[in-house]
């Protein structure tokens, strides 16, 4: 009977590699356990963001390195961005613009969440290190690239929304860590009347 090996490196590199789909699938599935829209508003300035980052690609022109793995690097182009090109890096301009737009509001808001800060943060350089070191997709440069327009594009789409939540009173929940998850919010008197009254055992 074969006995299974544990690797735990393997399974670092594998959740690693396919961070970007797992953070937009927990994104989706969040919006649809709290009814809210969070996710699909992340997951539209995530598909803007990827579509501008296919004509960017083109733009620049940078080749994949020829001792990339490409089936590895990409697992739905088979041609183009990724497979082509590689800067600005997809991987990490998905990852940059995920970080920089989850976790905008603890900043803003002085609201932090060590764990997602961090795991975020872990994802984002063992990722870049395992497409560039192992997979060969692209160089340094093609990845800070992907930081760098993952990062601004975050920042826009974080205030568009933040506009459009105060356009709504703050009834509209479209950001994250935006001071209202934690139900503690400011209290206020009305001139609503209270009567007691006393109930015999």
């Amino acid at each position: 009977m074969a006995i299974l090996k544990f690797n735990p490196m393997a399974y670092i590199k594998y959740f690693a590699l396919n961070a970007p789909m797992l953070i937009a699938a927990f994104a989706l599935m969040g919006s649809a356990f709290n009814q809210d829209l969070r996710g699909l508003i992340f997951t539209a300035g995530q598909v803007i963001i990827m579509a501008v980052g296919r004509f960017i690609s083109s733009a620049l022109g940078r080749k994949v390195p020829p001792n990339a793995d490409l089936e590895a690097c990409n697992m739905f182009n088979s041609s183009g961005w990724g497979f082509e090109f590689s800067a600005p890096a997809p991987n990490a301009l998905f990852l940059a613009y995920a970080f920089t737009y989850i976790t905008a509001g603890m900043f803003f808001h002085s609201d932090y969440n060590w764990f997602v800060l961090g795991a975020l943060c872990v994802v984002l350089l063992v990722n870049a290190f395992f497409r560039v070191q192992s997979l060969h997709c692209g160089q340094p440069i093609d990845v800070l690239l992907g930081w760098a327009f993952g990062l601004i594009w975050a920042i826009i789409w974080y205030f568009l929304m933040t506009v459009v939540e105060g356009q709504n009173g703050n009834q509209l929940s479209l950001t994250y860590f935006n001071g209202r998850d934690n139900g503690s919010g400011k209290c206020k008197l009305t001139n609503r009347k209270f009567k007691c009254k006393k109930i015999a055992n």
